[in-house]
């Protein structure tokens, strides 16, 4: 369902638009209040209220911490600038859209179609400074639509690895990383997809997690679709815990070993571990165990093999991590369970977004 809301700056109007799957009926006494917001959480006794608007506070809230972080714009700034990345209205669903596309086409290299479609996103999305590729297109989508807790996530990564970044150090790491490329590819690719897909529901927490903010207590989400959420985050578990591999070679590095010597294993035995122990050779690098700060084992376990349940009336998740649906209940809000599905999400892009620093600089073929 896509309802628009039209807004008369001069004249001071505002007026719906049944857009898509909708249609405007007259009122009817009595009949259920729906209240829809696409970017944030409703609280709970709220809820099916006429005439609320908690997004009001809720961005007040959010001006406010901006404010006290020194982060909201103290300059005036120009239409170009406003209607671009990052302070155009946050349409990242729609640009996906478009991006999907591209970044098909890129995949399955029919170069030869892209260069409207970058002229036309560049008109639309990035007037002042025109896309160069899709390589360039997924990285500044990527920066703008994970915010700025994970852009600090990416820089950290980044700073780690400058002292890396030297021909005699990183040869035989490009070299094997090259042969892994289009299994990256076909994993990052797969879970944005999936996600944007997914992004009616997803898209009510996304801001949240973006700025590493929990929801507000006792908050519920509007759209409910957990049949289209419920395998996500296993899902997303099984792509990251996949492409963390890259950060505990480069963990190796660091600590003065090969790239495929890691304390007590080879990489061919790592690369047999289970998917939920991948993250421990990361640990001893504080700035790549923040990057996967979200990786829940038994949520990844119930979500992956079936053993969720969901109260539409409580918006609560009742799961069991054992395959099958066996072991011990565990409950979890709805819109937890969306937000942390997001985190992990966003972590993935962000290693994603670092592939795509690291392929820049030293002339690699990037993941995508």
């Amino acid at each position: 369902m896509v309802i628009a809301l039209h807004v008369d700056y001069d004249k001071i109007a505002s007026w719906a638009e049944a857009v898509e799957n909708a249609e405007e009926v007259p009122e009817e006494v009595g009949a259920p209040v729906v209240n829809v917001d696409a970017n944030f959480v409703i609280p709970a006794e709220l809820r099916h209220q006429d005439r609320v608007f908690p997004r009001l506070f809720q961005m007040h809230d959010l001006a406010e911490k901006l404010e006290k972080e020194g982060r909201l714009a103290a300059r005036p700034m120009s239409e170009i600038m406003l209607d671009e990345r990052p302070f155009r209205r946050p349409d990242f669903e729609e640009e996906w859209h478009a991006l999907k596309t591209a970044w098909s086409l890129y995949r399955r290299g029919k170069d030869h179609l892209l260069s409207d479609r970058l002229s036309a996103a560049s008109e639309q999305f990035y007037k002042s400074e025109k896309l160069d590729d899709v390589p360039d297109w997924v990285f500044r989508f990527l920066t703008a639509m994970s915010g700025v807790e994970y852009g600090k996530l990416c820089k950290n990564v980044a700073d780690q690895m400058k002292p890396l970044m030297r021909p005699n150090v990183f040869a035989d790491f490009l070299k094997y990383y090259v042969k892994t490329v289009d299994a990256r590819s076909e994993r990052y690719f797969s879970i944005a997809k999936s996600y944007f897909e997914k992004y009616p529901d997803f898209g009510q927490v996304h801001f949240y997690a973006g700025r590493g903010d929990d929801l507000p207590k006792g908050s519920h989400v509007t759209s409910t679709n957990f049949d289209a959420t419920k395998m996500f985050y296993g899902d997303c578990f099984e792509i990251f815990s996949s492409s963390v591999d890259i950060l505990a070679m480069f963990a190796n590095m660091l600590a003065g070993r090969p790239f495929d010597k890691f304390e007590r294993l080879e990489l061919k035995d790592y690369l047999r571990l289970d998917k939920a122990g991948r993250f421990a050779a990361v640990e001893a690098v504080p700035e790549f165990a923040a990057l996967c700060a979200e990786h829940d084992n038994k949520l990844r376990n119930a979500s992956h093999h079936g053993g969720t349940k969901f109260d539409a009336a409580s918006q609560m998740v009742a799961y069991r991590h054992g395959k099958g649906g066996s072991g011990e209940e565990q409950q979890i809000a709805y819109g937890e369970y969306l937000l942390r599905s997001s985190r992990i999400f966003l972590q993935t892009m962000t290693l994603l977004r670092y592939e795509l620093l690291m392929c820049n600089v030293t002339r690699t073929r990037p993941p995508l």
